[in-house]
């Protein structure tokens, strides 16, 4: 009896010892695949945001500066446009008065129809808010 509760304790031993290896090992947790029209926007956002806001997992670079990846928690379901309006984007035509709406410390990135909805594409795979399904007959 007693052989057999020092065998059970060594099998339990090396059990957890390879357990706690493999855990060891194990790379980090896999993300979401990004769609190539997401992808080329998640690299817009590096080339135009990563000085101030962390587009990846890091922290952002400046402090202040929100994550990419907590913007959906700045804008409700469906107002992308006016968070990339209010934030970066440069207006396709200037104001008939005063100047573009916009934060006053972001720069105003002047970004083709392309780019844009690549960038729109990226931040909506960062939010994980369930999307509103469209409503039948609804254009």
């Amino acid at each position: 009896m007693k052989g057999d509760r020092a065998i059970g304790a060594g099998l339990l031993a090396i059990l957890a010892v390879g357990l706690a290896a493999a855990v060891q090992a194990s790379p980090e947790p896999a993300r979401r695949s990004l769609s190539p029209q997401a992808l080329g926007g998640q690299r817009i956002a590096q080339r135009n945001c990563g000085i101030c806001h962390a587009v990846d997992a890091r922290p952002s670079p400046l402090a202040d500066a929100p994550p990419f990846a907590t913007l959906y928690r700045r804008y409700p379901p469906g107002g992308l446009d006016q968070i990339l309006t209010e934030g970066m984007l440069a207006p396709s035509r200037p104001p008939e008065e005063g100047s573009p709406d916009h934060h006053p410390r972001m720069p105003m990135v002047e970004l083709d129809d392309d780019e844009v909805a690549q960038l729109k594409a990226y931040l909506r795979s960062l939010d994980p808010r369930p999307r509103a399904e469209p409503r039948e007959g609804a254009f």
